[in-house]
């Protein structure tokens, strides 16, 4: 149930020790060697004891990560604020300002906004003396799960680097072989299946045409089952990090946008094409190889 007060600053919070602490971030175990899941918060707003938890990479003294079954009264408060005719959702305060967004270009006025149409644009206003409404949403201990943007960019370019064409067994023993997928068979048909990642939908789609592989899709992130503001924040920023790594290694995707989804894509090397796409629901991405582009195009859906 969400509570309502405009008394509250926006940005995620939780209980340490009996004390209500901003946090900067929750993180997956695994995630920089890390036993357990964390959130990460300035030192000086932890009780004196609390437990740590230990990574595989050096951090500011200023900062500690703590145990998040540590953590009670996880939660979101969001901001709606109301200005010159625009409502904009903002997510965190900081030095008596608050960042403020929207991603609806008819509500950006003035200077000082940052973003784009794909990211979206924000800003930071002051906070006396706003309009605005304060919405808490309660997390879930547990943190959804996304690939690494990293990690997701290397499966890719794994199957750009491969020697296609393939037939799908072909394909299946490549993936067994790389990244420890299994195959599961199913009334003499075998299927692919990403059980490393942990998601919730394991099933790795797989096309083919005249035992010529066309393109492989998977889940990229878990499938959320109750669409809230905090998962469709999660979803985004994933989404953002995987574009991004994309847009290191093969340049701007072009980019397509309808109602809730958003989708980008890469033609790469060798004529293949290599896409992501969000959704409120989940994440996924897609190999589509040089065979199964060029069909594509032949059939005029490109």
């Amino acid at each position: 149930m969400t509570e309502h007060s405009t008394a509250h600053p926006p940005g995620l919070f939780g209980h340490i020790g009996g004390v209500e602490v901003a946090l900067l971030s929750i993180t997956q175990a695994g995630t920089l060697g890390a036993p357990v899941d964390y959130v990460t918060a300035r030192r000086a707003d932890v009780p004196a004891g609390t437990p740590e938890v230990s990574v595989d990479r050096a951090d500011s003294a200023d900062l500690i990560r703590v145990p998040i079954s540590v953590v009670d009264q996880l939660a979101r408060w969001w901001w709606m604020v109301r200005l010159d005719g625009g409502e904009y959702q903002a997510s965190q305060m900081r030095d008596g300002q608050v960042l403020i967004g929207t991603s609806d270009s008819r509500f950006v006025w003035g200077d000082g906004w940052d973003g784009n149409v794909r990211d979206g644009w924000q800003r930071w206003v002051d906070a006396e003396g706003l309009d605005a409404t304060a919405t808490r949403h309660p997390l879930q201990a547990v943190a959804w799960k996304a690939m690494n943007a990293a990690e997701l960019c290397d499966t890719m370019e794994f199957w750009a680097s491969a020697s296609w064409p393939l037939t799908r067994d072909e394909a299946q023993k490549l993936a067994v072989d790389r990244f420890g997928w299994t195959i599961e068979v199913e009334d003499g048909t075998s299927y692919l299946m990403n059980t490393v990642s942990g998601f919730t939908v394991t099933d790795v789609m797989m096309i083919d045409h005249k035992n010529v592989m066309m393109d492989l899709s998977l889940d990229v992130s878990d499938t959320i089952r109750d669409v809230t503001p905090e998962s469709t924040a999660f979803l985004g920023d994933a989404f953002t990090l995987m574009v991004r790594e994309g847009e290191s290694r093969w340049g701007t995707p072009t980019m397509t946008d309808f109602e809730d989804i958003v989708a980008a894509h890469w033609d790469v090397a060798g004529g293949a094409r290599i896409e992501f796409t969000f959704l409120p629901k989940g994440l996924t991405a897609m190999y589509e190889t040089p065979q199964g582009a060029e069909l594509s195009r032949k059939s005029g859906n490109r």
